[in-house]
């Protein structure tokens, strides 16, 4: 591996961990309250999807027109800011609005940041070495991770929120650190249109959707993944509940664990089990679905939790597969003037329905149960299917 290539690795190994540490800490804390704890818990999940959706077109096209390790540059430093900030509030009630509130500002940091750094990449790695690194990147970032769910229940158990805030804060340095040191010229950047201002954006944002719809493939695989991801909103809110789902403390912290060991094997096995074609990808994206409907049968008889937990590992294994191939075919398809917008509009599209399942998720009283991720299985399990039939007519021709 090339230096840079291994920076970036490195880079996103520790947002990895600070991504993990931030979001247990704060989803714990805030499950903990209960009733109250569960529709806060919305709130704060509500909140990133909605900043998500609308800012993540215009990050597109901000990473199309400036230089993306800048915007890199940028978001981290105002991470790491953000969270130690927070570490210094001292009253409850506060921190809870201000979990809140810097959730938000990172989500429209990640806006910028997401589309950025996916369309990076391809100023530092060559195209026929995409698919390696996707590979590689998602098993190194996983295999950092694995530890860190239960890093985080050790480390947020024994000294709290605050000081798990302050860690967070200092991965978001370090990283800012590591992506400061790469020096790659920046080529897209004098392709981009010098004409500015919001109907500039305006332009770019909509080139970007019509070459997403242009492209069936692209467009049908992102169709699919917004109808799932629908599923998996749902799927995301209940995670943090599994401690009182299970009967174990420590179950969310294994869900976690074992999801990161399923997606380094998935990241291994991509290549290996699977060809980047419409069919095995929708297959893979089925057996996802059929990993988190273990999930209700294991603990209807009574398991330990870890056994329980292995349900999430098949969904990450699977779930890992399908963005691999996804994302190194939109690298290959697209012009590298157009990534950040076509990622932008691929990551808007994606999420379209997610903050419909969390508010579901949030106003149904009876969410919070086992029966539940049965319910989100079949239906990441009957969209697949249907994709793939669908797919032979569409996609053949």
């Amino acid at each position: 591996m090339k230096k840079n290539e291994i920076k970036l690795l490195s880079g996103e190994a520790v947002n990895r961990i600070g991504n993990v540490m931030y979001d247990y800490g704060n989803s714990t804390w805030i499950a903990a309250m209960g009733a109250l704890g569960q529709k806060y818990l919305g709130y704060y999940q509500l909140a990133e999807g909605i900043i998500s959706f609308f800012l993540n077109p215009i990050g597109g096209a901000v990473a199309d027109r400036f230089r993306r390790r800048n915007i890199l540059l940028v978001t981290d430093y105002i991470g790491g800011l953000m969270c130690a900030l927070l570490a210094l509030i001292g009253n409850d009630s506060i921190m809870l609005y201000g979990l809140i509130a810097v959730n938000a500002v990172l989500a429209m940091m990640h806006a910028f940041s997401g589309t950025s750094f996916r369309s990076y990449v391809t100023t530092i790695i060559e195209k026929d070495r995409l698919v390696v690194f996707n590979a590689r990147l998602q098993m190194i970032s996983q295999v950092v991770s694995i530890s860190s769910p239960l890093l985080a229940f050790l480390f947020v158990d024994r000294f709290g929120l605050r000081p798990t805030l302050l860690f967070d804060s200092a991965t978001f340095f370090f990283a800012f650190l590591i992506l400061f040191s790469i020096r790659d010229k920046e080529t897209h950047v004098e392709n981009a249109s010098a004409e500015k201002g919001v109907k500039a954006i305006l332009l770019d944002i909509r080139e970007g959707l019509l070459f997403v719809v242009k492209e069936k493939e692209i467009f049908f695989f992102l169709v699919v993944a917004s109808l799932v991801n629908f599923f998996i909103a749902a799927f995301n809110y209940l995670a943090p509940f599994s401690a009182r789902l299970f009967g174990d403390a420590s179950a969310y912290a294994t869900l976690l664990s074992m999801g990161a060991v399923g997606s380094i094997l998935g990241a291994v096995f991509a290549e290996k089990l699977f060809k980047n074609s419409y069919d095995s990808i929708l297959i893979a994206l089925a057996l996802c679905g059929a990993g988190l409907l273990s999930i209700t049968f294991l603990a209807l008889f009574g398991l330990p939790a870890f056994v329980i937990c292995l349900g999430n590992l098949i969904f990450e294994f699977f779930l890992t597969i399908f963005n691999i191939h996804f994302f190194s075919m939109v690298q290959k398809k697209v012009p590298n003037h157009m990534l950040g917008r076509v990622f932008s509009s691929i990551f808007t599209v994606a999420i379209v329905f997610m903050p419909l399942s969390t508010a579901i998720m949030t106003a149904l009283p009876f969410s919070v149960n086992i029966y539940a991720f049965a319910v989100i299985g079949l239906g990441v399990m009957g969209i697949s299917v249907a994709g793939f039939f669908y797919s032979r007519s569409l996609l053949a021709k």
